[in-house]
C-alpha cells in the first residue's frame, strides 16, 4: 500500500485548520489508494475531527516531478444526479458557492488540466446584446448563419480507480491555494450522485502525528 504519511487506522494527528491559523486534532479512520489517467500514486486518508466529528479527506499524491502534493478536502454538498449540472462539470471556469452563502461569496475556479483527459470543444451562441466591445478581439466569431459564438473546452473528467473497487469520475479546479473537487461515482459506466468538496493545498509541516495521551491537552 502507498502510505506516504506512514499512518495507520486509529492513529492521531494534528492538522492546521482550513480557515484558521490553529491546529486541530484528528483520528485516521480509513486509508485508500487510487490511480488515475496519469498513473500517479495517490492516497486518501479519511480523518475524523475530534472537536465536532466532521470527516475530511487528506489526499497525498505525486506530481510529474515525483514531488509530494498534499490537499485537505471537506465535503460541502451532495446533489442528486443532474444532467444540467453535469453539463457544467469540466468547463474551463466554474463559479461555486456553498448553498448557505450569498452570490457575493462565490469563488471563480479554473479547471486543472490533466494529462490524458478527453477534452471536447463546445460552441456557445451569443445574442448581439450580450457581445462585448470588439468581439473578435475577445474571442468571439460569426458563423455562416450570422450567429455570434465563442468556443470553450470541456473535460470529461478523470476516472479514479480505488483499491476498494470503487470508481469515481472527478474534475479538479483551483483559485490561488483554494481547491474545488467535483466527483461522481461511476458504477458500470453510469454516473450517480454528485459530491462537491472544497479544500486547499497544504504543506507537510502542517501535519504532525501525535500520541493518544496528547489529545486532551490539544483539543
Amino acid at each position: 500500500m502507498f502510505n506516504p504519511l506512514s499512518l495507520n487506522q486509529n492513529d492521531y494527528l494534528q492538522l492546521k485548520s482550513n480557515h484558521l491559523e490553529i491546529k486541530e486534532s484528528y483520528v485516521c479512520k480509513n486509508i485508500l489508494n487510487f490511480s488515475d489517467a496519469q498513473k500517479s500514486l495517490a492516497c486518501r486518508y479519511l480523518l475524523k475531527r475530534l472537536s465536532d466529528k466532521k470527516e475530511i479527506w487528506l489526499e497525498v499524491k505525486k506530481d510529474r516531478a515525483q514531488n509530494y502534493q498534499l490537499f485537505y478536502y471537506e465535503e460541502v454538498e451532495q446533489l442528486e444526479y443532474s444532467s444540467s449540472f453535469l453539463s457544467l462539470a469540466g468547463v474551463e471556469t466554474i463559479a461555486y458557492k456553498k448553498a448557505d452563502k450569498s452570490e457575493s461569496e462565490q469563488t471563480i475556479y479554473n479547471r486543472i488540466k490533466k494529462k490524458g483527459e478527453e477534452v471536447m470543444s463546445i460552441k456557445h451562441i451569443t445574442s448581439k446584446d450580450e457581445l462585448p466591445k470588439n468581439p473578435y478581439e475577445n474571442g468571439y466569431h460569426k458563423d455562416g448563419n450570422g450567429n455570434w459564438y465563442f468556443i470553450t473546452k470541456k473535460s470529461k473528467g478523470t476516472l479514479k480507480n480505488f483499491d476498494n473497487n470503487q470508481k469515481r469520475r472527478s474534475w479538479e479546479y483551483k483559485y490561488d491555494d483554494k481547491r474545488l473537487l467535483i466527483e461522481m461515482e461511476d458504477i458500470n459506466n453510469t454516473l450517480t450522485d454528485i459530491i462537491i468538496y472544497e479544500g486547499k493545498e497544504i504543506k507537510r509541516r502542517d501535519i504532525k502525528k501525535i500520541a493518544f495521551y496528547d489529545i486532551e491537552a490539544l483539543i
